[in-house]
């Protein structure tokens, strides 16, 4: 492995040795280099020695700090690492067709964990790419785990990926999330058992149990059960118990299991600092937290909120903003068993508001990408326009409160 220089300076200390555009850098201070972070860590040290590979030749340069501000290069963005796996559960994969191309992507790249929180599975990264991880120390990572057997991780994952990878990481100093997709009758009863004492073996900074998502275009995979309320009672009701008699509190449900069970969600310290939230654990806490001195508050005349059928029924059920003009939108693109907000697509959304009186419509950021586009690539002037409704996008929880009275 080496990285591409795709810049330099005019009066970089490269050039003196004649170190140019598109050259690659092998190695620094003897460990190979995969990726930015890996210079970064090596800018730390007194001195570093650089192995440079151009047009075949080998150059060997020894920099002091002093010269450090002397480099002057940028190096090429690397390419995102794809998956290789062919995960039973995979959403991808229920995808249905004509979506934007970027749906279709599986990354499961390290370097996006490290920095945006990304899951990755590490069957793509051998013991040198391992070594790189924990030399660097690029830590902590987002792991998916799932179970800890590897004949049953093979099935899962579709491929060998076994439990040591994760254990040679942790043993060697490098902290991790983890996150487990749980199936009925595939990783659930005793294989969840295991799964937890091993989180808690490594210490792990967290474990996050989400219900497996099963769309209609599970056309030719393999047939998975749906998760219900009483199943998901008996979960909890299991996790839990495991939690308070291991003394290991690090584990946490998804807010789904406490909707579905129709059970009161937990208390904001059950979540801590809310370390899987990006994985919808705790979302609905945190949404309570920040809304509990305007809860008794009504919507404004002409003002609705939208969003997925479960929080919907939550909303309701608490008596939230006067228990009124809050609409679930029944998702009909991916089908009935899919009922949270960040998976609602505009044509969705378009589809109930023909039933909606209000003429200001008030929506979550999680239905939007970065873009501010639906799954299915509508954006707010799309909905607007189609919809005849003025569109309110609010960012956090609380920004709901102008729209209260």
């Amino acid at each position: 492995m080496a990285v591409k220089i795709s810049s330099i300076g005019r009066n970089s200390i490269f050039k003196k040795h004649g170190v140019s555009k598109n050259d690659e850098i092998i190695s620094i201070n003897k460990r190979p280099l995969f990726d930015y972070f890996g210079f970064l860590y090596e800018l730390e040290k007194n001195a570093m020695d650089f192995e440079i590979k151009k047009k075949g030749e080998r150059i060997l340069i020894h920099m002091e700090r002093k010269y450090y501000h002397k480099i002057d290069c940028e190096i090429e963005e690397m390419k995102m690492m794809r998956c290789s796996n062919k995960c039973i559960f995979c959403f991808i994969d229920q995808n249905p067709p004509m979506l934007r191309k970027q749906l279709y992507f599986k990354d499961d790249d390290y370097r996006e964990s490290l920095v945006s929180g990304n899951f990755i599975t590490l069957s793509n990264l051998d013991k040198r790419m391992l070594d790189n991880i924990i030399q660097h120390k690029l830590s902590p990572l987002y792991v998916s785990l799932h179970a800890v057997e590897d004949g049953l991780r093979r099935k899962i994952f579709g491929r060998e990926n076994n439990i040591d990878k994760i254990s040679y990481l942790a043993k060697n100093g490098v902290k991790m999330h983890f996150q487990l997709v749980l199936m009925r009758n595939v990783n659930d009863k005793e294989h969840l058992i295991k799964t937890l004492s091993f989180a808690k073996e490594l210490n792990c900074l967290s474990l996050g149990i989400v219900p497996v998502g099963l769309t209609k275009y599970r056309n030719d995979l393999r047939k998975l059960s749906s998760i219900d309320g009483c199943y998901s009672k008996k979960i909890i009701e299991s996790v839990e118990g495991w939690k308070k008699k291991m003394s290991f509190k690090r584990i946490y449900l998804a807010d789904e299991f406490f909707l579905m069970a129709n059970l009161d969600i937990p208390e904001e310290s059950y979540y801590g600092e809310y370390p899987q939230l990006e994985n919808g654990i705790g979302m609905v806490r945190l949404f309570e937290e920040d809304v509990k001195q305007f809860k008794n508050m009504n919507l404004k005349k002409n003002r609705a909120i939208l969003c997925g059928e479960s929080f919907a029924k939550h909303l309701l059920k608490k008596n939230y903003f006067g228990g009124e003009k809050i609409y679930g939108v029944k998702n009909d693109f991916f089908g009935a068993g899919v009922t949270v907000t960040g998976l609602l697509t505009g044509r969705d959304i378009l589809n109930r508001l023909k039933n909606v009186a209000e003429s200001d419509i008030i929506i979550y950021k999680s239905v939007f990408n970065s873009d501010s586009i639906t799954l299915d690539g509508y954006d707010v002037r799309k909905l607007t326009k189609e919809s005849g409704k003025r569109i309110h996008i609010i960012g956090n929880y609380e920004d709901i409160k102008e729209h209260l009275t």
